[in-house]
C-alpha cells in the first residue's frame, strides 16, 4: 500500500470518531423546507394526465381526441401518431449480455406512447395537457380509444408451473443466459453422497417510494434547449436516454435537474415515459408542462421488482461440505425489458451465487420471460437478495436432510480468513472478511444457545416459534463514469460538485465529512450540490451501494488535485516553489519556515483568477476496483398464532463488516430501513393479479398492498465486526442494501425450522396469514402436540 494510501486510512480511521453527527440535510426536511419536483412551480404551467390502458393486452382500434381537445382549458392531447410524425424514438434497454448460445437477446421497442398495442394495464396512450390539473383530468376522461381485447399473462406462475423444464416449451422468452459449467455440474452431482434441490418463488413487488414520480418540461425557442426536472437517481443517465434516443438532440440542448428526493430504492434510475412527454409537450404549447403520478399511478407505472422463480439443487460429500451448486432463474420480465431489467436475475444475481462459502463448481442458467404486467428492472439489492435466499433456505434444507446442525454445515464450508483473497468460480474475488466470526457473534447476540427454552415457552402458551440463520455477501457496483469537482470559492467555503444522487441516504453529510475530513477543516466550510447536468458534465448517479466506494473515492482523488492546483497559486503568493508548500488543517505554508497563507486567504484573491481557471479546482473521476464485497450473519426469531397465522417479529439480529465506517448514524439507518424492505419482502408484500388471468392489479393502493408499518418492527440488534477492504484506498464498502440481501434468508428459515419436523417446510414468500395458516394446518400435527 502506498504511503499516500495508508494516510488516508489513518485519516479515515480519525473521521469514524466524529462522524456520529446529525444528518445536515434534516434542518429543512424536518422542517417542511424541502425542495421536491412538486414544489417548483412556473408562473403560466400547464398540467399533464396519462391516459393509461385498462387492458393487459389489446389492440388499439381507434383514438379520436377530438372531444377532449375542443374542452375549455386544453391545449393539447399528444398521441402515438403525433410522436411518429416527429421522428420520437422508444426507451431503450441497455442490458448487453447474449444469450448463451451468443445470439442476442430480445429487445422488443417500448413507445413512449402506445402504437397499435398495449401490452400491460396502465401502459400510456396519450397524454392531455391543460390549465388545470381538473381540466386535463376531465379530457382525459372523454379520450375515445376502441380497444380489441387479446388474450394475456399477468402473472407468470399462474399460467405455467412445474420443473424448469416446461419453460423451455415457453414462447416468449426474452432472453436465455448462463454462467458455469452444467456438465460439470452435473458430474459432481452425480457422484455426491447427498443431493438436495429446492423450488422458490420470489413474488412480484411494487417499489413504493413515498414520493411518487413528477417531473416538469421547459422549453427555450431561442436556444432550441430543454429544461426536465424529476427525480433522478443521476441526471446524467437520464439526460443521454432523453436526448439520444427518444428526442434525438446532442447532449447540450438538454438540462436535467434533481432537487431532493422522497425515496427511490432503484426505481428512480429509470427514464420513463412521462419524462419525454412533459418536454414534448412544453415545446408544442410554449408554456411549462407538469406532471405528478397519483399513487396508483405509481402502482401501475413505475418498475417493479423480483418476480422470479428459482430451481436450486446442492451437492454434497459425506463430510457435509458442499461440492456443487446450480440455480436455474426464471424471471418476469414484464411487458418490455426496461433499462438494465435483464441484468438483475443474470449477471447481477450470478455475482452473489457462492456469497460466503467455498463452493467449487457453480453454474446458474437465467431466462426472462415477458408478460402482460409493468417492466421489472433493479430494486435495492437488483437480483441478489433472492439469490441469497434461495442459496440459505436450501442450506437448511440440507442440513435437515443430513441430519446435520445447520450452523455447523455454514461453518464448514465458510471461506476462512487465510483463503483471502479468495477467487469465486463466478469470478469474483473477496478481499476481506471474517465469516465465521461474524456468525459467531450473530449467535451470541440472538442468545441461540438458550432458543430451544424460549421454543418450548412459546409452545406452552399456544404458539410456535421458529429461529432463523442467514450468512450474505454483497458484490456492490454502480457506474464508474462518476466525476467529482472540489472548488474554493471567494467566500471561502469550498464547493464539492457530484455526480451521485441522494433519495434520502444522507449524501450531503456523509460527501461533506469526508471532504473535510481530506482537508483537515470543519465539515461546515464545505458546500455540496448535485443533480444538475449544467453543474457538472458528467456523472454516474447512485446505484448498487456504490456511493462510499465510488463517489467517496472520486471526491478523494479531486482533493487531492485539488491540493496540488492550490499548492501552486500559494506558491506564487509566498514567492517560493510548489514542491517547497505544505498543506496542514487549512493552512500551506513554506516548508521549515512560519511563512504561511490560509485557505480563507487565498479564497479572497480569486478576483483575480479568470472564471474557467484550474488554479483553485480539482476534478477528478475513480480509479481502481470499485466493486466491494460487504458480507454479514442475521438471524431472526420469530413466534406465530396457529390459530390466525399471524406472525410476531420477536428478535432480528444482524452483524454486519462495512469495512471502514464513514458515519455511523447513516449506516444504522441504511440498515434499519433495508430490513423494513426485508420483512416486506419476505412476510407482507406481492403484487396481486386477479385469478381469473384477466390482467387486472388488485392491490394498487396502500389500503390493499401491505408496505411494513412501524408497528410491524421491533428493535433491531444490530452490530458492525468490520475488516477493512483492501481494494480503495478508503477501506469502504457499500452499506445501502446489505439488510435485503442478508435478512430475507434469515426470516423464511425462521418460518422453515418453526413448520419443519420429519419434512422440510419451503414457505414461499410473502409469508401472509392466510399463507401460514395453511402450511400449519397441512404440515402440523393436530393440536394437542402443541402442548
Amino acid at each position: 500500500m502506498s504511503v499516500v494510501a495508508r494516510i488516508h486510512r489513518m485519516q479515515y480511521r480519525k473521521l469514524q470518531t466524529m462522524a456520529g453527527g446529525g444528518r445536515r440535510e434534516d434542518a429543512r426536511l424536518l422542517a417542511g423546507k424541502g425542495n421536491f419536483v412538486d414544489d417548483h412551480t412556473v408562473g403560466d404551467s400547464c398540467f399533464g394526465v396519462v391516459v393509461r390502458s385498462p387492458y393487459p393486452h389489446a389492440t388499439i382500434e381507434q383514438i379520436d381526441v377530438s372531444d377532449a381537445t375542443s374542452m375549455p382549458g386544453v391545449h393539447t392531447v399528444i398521441t402515438a401518431a403525433d410522436l411518429n410524425r416527429e421522428g420520437i424514438g422508444g426507451l431503450p434497454c441497455v442490458s448487453s449480455f447474449a444469450n448463451s448460445d451468443g445470439s442476442a437477446i430480445f429487445k422488443p421497442f417500448r413507445p413512449i406512447l402506445a402504437t397499435q398495442t398495449v401490452r400491460y394495464v396502465g401502459e400510456p396512450v396519450a397524454f392531455v395537457v391543460a390549465d388545470t390539473l381538473a381540466a386535463a383530468h376531465d379530457a382525459a376522461e372523454i379520450v375515445m380509444i376502441d380497444y380489441a381485447e387479446l388474450p394475456s399473462t399477468s402473472n407468470l406462475h399462474q399460467s405455467l408451473q412445474g420443473t424448469p423444464e416446461i419453460w423451455d416449451e415457453c414462447n416468449n422468452i426474452a432472453f436465455d443466459w448462463s454462467m458455469g459449467e452444467l456438465e460439470k455440474f452435473q458430474s459432481e452431482a452425480s457422484q455426491a453422497e447427498h443431493v438436495v434441490s429446492i423450488e422458490i418463488q420470489h413474488p412480484r413487488m411494487a417499489v413504493a417510494p413515498l414520493e411518487p414520480r413528477s417531473a416538469r418540461g421547459e422549453y427555450c425557442p431561442a436556444s432550441q434547449s430543454y429544461t426536465l426536472t424529476a427525480q433522478t437517481q443521476g441526471v446524467h443517465g437520464v439526460r443521454k436516454v432523453i436526448a439520444e434516443n427518444v428526442l434525438k438532440i446532442p447532449l447540450e440542448q438538454l438540462r436535467v435537474v434533481t432537487p431532493d428526493v422522497g425515496g427511490s430504492f432503484g426505481t428512480k434510475i429509470f427514464t420513463y415515459p412521462e419524462y419525454a412527454l412533459v418536454l414534448i409537450a412544453t415545446r408544442k404549447i410554449g408554456k411549462s408542462v407538469r406532471w405528478t403520478a397519483t399513487r396508483t399511478e405509481s402502482f401501475l407505472s413505475d418498475t417493479q421488482s423480483r418476480a422470479r422463480t428459482d430451481y436450486a439443487t446442492m451437492a454434497l460429500d459425506p463430510s457435509g461440505r458442499i461440492v456443487a451448486l446450480s440455480m436455474d432463474i426464471v424471471a418476469d420480465m414484464g411487458a418490455y425489458l426496461s433499462h438494465v431489467g435483464p441484468n438483475s436475475p443474470s449477471i447481477y444475481a450470478a455475482t452473489v451465487i457462492g456469497h460466503t462459502y467455498k463452493i467449487p463448481v457453480v453454474c446458474l442458467r437465467s431466462r426472462g420471460i415477458f408478460t402482460n404486467a409493468p417492466p421489472t428492472d433493479a430494486f435495492r439489492g437488483a437480483g441478489k437478495p433472492e439469490t441469497i435466499c434461495t442459496v440459505e433456505q436450501l442450506l437448511d434444507k440440507a442440513a435437515h436432510q443430513l441430519g446435520m446442525d445447520r450452523i455447523k454445515l455454514r461453518q464448514i464450508n465458510l471461506v476462512q480468513p487465510e483463503d483471502l483473497p479468495y477467487s469465486m468460480p463466478n469470478g469474483q474475488v473477496i478481499d476481506s472478511g471474517n465469516f465465521n466470526a461474524l456468525l459467531e457473534r450473530a449467535l451470541d447476540l440472538s442468545a441461540f444457545q438458550t432458543y430451544e427454552q424460549r421454543k418450548l415457552k412459546s409452545r406452552k402458551s399456544g404458539k410456535l416459534c421458529g429461529l432463523g440463520v442467514g450468512m450474505y455477501m454483497h458484490s456492490t457496483s454502480g457506474s464508474t463514469a462518476e466525476v467529482c469537482e472540489v472548488r474554493l470559492l471567494k467566500n471561502g467555503s469550498v464547493r464539492v460538485l457530484t455526480g451521485t444522487q441522494a433519495a434520502g441516504q444522507g449524501h450531503e453529510t456523509a460527501l461533506a465529512h469526508m471532504v473535510a475530513q481530506f482537508l483537515q477543516i470543519h465539515p461546515e466550510k464545505i458546500e455540496v450540490r448535485q443533480g444538475d447536468t449544467a453543474l457538472l458534465e458528467v456523472g454516474g448517479g447512485t446505484g448498487g451501494s456504490s456511493f462510499s466506494p465510488i463517489a467517496g473515492n472520486a471526491a478523494r482523488r479531486a482533493v487531492e488535485q485539488f491540493l496540488d492546483h492550490t499548492k501552486q497559486m500559494a506558491g506564487e503568493i509566498l514567492e517560493a516553489s510548489a514542491h517547497d508548500i505544505e498543506y496542514n488543517q487549512g493552512k500551506f505554508s513554506v516548508a521549515g519556515t512560519d511563512v504561511c497563507i490560509t485557505l480563507q486567504e487565498i479564497a479572497l484573491r480569486l478576483d483575480d483568477q479568470p472564471l474557467d481557471s484550474d488554479g483553485c479546482v480539482g476534478r477528478a473521476g475513480v480509479d481502481g476496483v470499485s466493486t466491494t464485497h460487504p458480507c454479514g450473519a442475521y438471524v431472526a426469531e420469530i413466534e406465530c398464532d396457529p390459530e390466525t397465522g399471524l406472525l410476531q417479529l420477536i428478535n432480528l439480529v444482524g452483524v454486519d463488516d462495512l469495512g471502514t465506517i464513514v458515519n455511523s448514524q447513516l449506516a444504522d439507518g441504511q440498515l434499519h430501513g433495508a430490513w423494513a424492505q426485508a420483512i416486506g419482502t419476505s412476510i407482507m408484500e406481492s403484487v396481486v393479479f386477479d385469478e381469473n388471468h384477466s390482467g387486472q392489479p388488485l392491490n394498487s393502493t396502500f389500503m390493499d398492498y401491505q408496505l411494513p408499518r412501524a408497528s410491524d418492527l421491533p428493535s433491531f440488534e444490530l452490530e458492525k465486526c468490520s475488516t477493512i477492504c483492501q481494494t480503495n484506498p478508503l477501506g469502504v464498502k457499500g452499506a445501502g442494501e446489505v439488510a435485503c440481501l442478508g435478512a430475507p434468508g434469515a426470516l423464511l428459515n425462521a418460518l422453515s425450522d418453526m413448520l419443519s419436523d420429519e419434512e422440510f417446510v419451503v414457505v414461499d414468500p410473502p409469508a401472509s396469514p392466510h399463507r401460514m395458516w395453511h402450511l400449519i394446518n397441512r404440515n402440523r400435527k393436530p393440536e394437542a402436540s402443541l402442548n
